[in-house]
């Protein structure tokens, strides 16, 4: 796997609004990666199901350019 492959990350935490990645609380941001497209978007699936009961923690793939 090529290092161009690997340009996504998983960026999680608390939200003030869940639905928008911009209100996310930086005391609670965690990195995950990088990682190819595929293996994000699972990491991403699984930090949002082990944290179904917290309504304002998300779980967003992301470039690193897009932040």
């Amino acid at each position: 796997m090529s290092r161009a492959t690997n340009r996504y990350w998983v960026v999680e935490g608390s939200h003030d609004n869940p639905n928008d990645i911009r209100t996310l609380h930086q005391s609670s941001k965690r990195e995950h990666g990088p990682y190819t497209e595929q293996q994000a978007t699972d990491m991403a699936k699984s930090l949002i199901q082990r944290n179904i009961d917290d309504f304002y923690h998300r779980a967003w793939v992301i470039t690193k350019n897009s932040l």
